[in-house]
């Protein structure tokens, strides 16, 4: 049941973003064929709604806004999970519009046809488009962007005690944390660990607030620890994490069928 209620609640959220943005496209569309135009200008004396012009804006404009994401799902995937900078916000941003760019000349001359008189109207035209187009990639995505970039860039330090030795280590240098015969372990993106003399709850509750989850109750993972995950028997899930240990049994862990929507529900929205 509360497998199917945080589905639904995702669903209605995933739709409420999807509406709202179709809406603002809607608007922006019937506004811009308004003033595309003299014969459409409200206040023109032989004015005619655009009833056409705005059903295919809104067409091509539903079509664009499937690339956009679909773009932003590979980075998510292939970029955003290892690191967000102006570089790779830069990279989606120009990706998004070259797709948009070449999707509206094909579109433009398919319709047009190769006349060199369109060249004008195709130069006029484009501008406009890459920057509406813009204008609402940065609008749409910068709160989840943002989302991402706080999961990876983590301020402030972890102190571990052991045996009266202090280490700090900064939370985005942290991996994922497990315990072993009664000890917790700190293991560090560059392969390192460090024994503590906390309990795994005790460091679950310093570092819980920074996008680590508690996979089972040995491990305590950061997303960009994760290597693969894989679907095995009984409902179960396989999880591969980075960086490999000499002691595979730690690297790999298995996520039960009953904390498989909850594991899956974190990583999707931190990956």
């Amino acid at each position: 049941m509360n497998a199917f209620i945080s589905s639904f609640n995702k669903h209605v959220k995933f739709s409420k973003f999807w509406f709202r943005a179709w809406l603002v496209m809607v608007l922006v569309n019937i506004i811009v064929n308004h003033l595309s135009q003299p014969k459409y200008f409200p206040l023109n004396e032989s004015y005619r709604f655009p009833l056409i012009p705005i059903i295919v804006s809104i067409l091509v404009g539903s079509v664009f806004m499937a690339i956009v994401d679909i773009n932003f799902q590979y980075f998510k995937r292939r970029y955003f999970i290892e690191k967000v900078d102006v570089h790779s916000v830069s990279r989606f941003l120009l990706t998004s519009l070259g797709y948009i760019s070449l999707l509206y000349v094909l579109l433009y001359y398919s319709v047009n046809g190769l006349k060199i008189h369109n060249v004008y109207y195709l130069l006029s035209g484009l501008p406009i488009t890459a920057l509406l187009t813009g204008l609402g990639v940065t609008i749409g995505y910068a709160k989840t962007i943002y989302k991402l970039y706080r999961s990876l860039h983590i301020e402030g330090k972890l102190k571990i005690e052991n045996r009266g030795k202090i280490t700090l280590i900064d939370y985005d240098d942290i991996a994922f944390a497990y315990s072993q015969n009664k000890i917790a372990y700190i293991v560090k993106t560059n392969g390192t660990s460090v024994a503590s003399d906390f309990t795994l709850n005790e460091i679950e509750e310093k570092i819980k607030a920074h996008s680590f989850y508690r996979a089972n109750r040995q491990t305590i993972l950061h997303a960009s620890s994760v290597e693969q995950v894989q679907s095995i028997e009984n409902g179960k899930l396989s999880v591969q994490l980075k960086p490999a240990l000499a002691n595979r049994n730690v690297s790999q862990l298995i996520i039960s069928r009953y904390k498989k929507h909850g594991f899956l529900d974190w990583f999707k929205n931190r990956s």
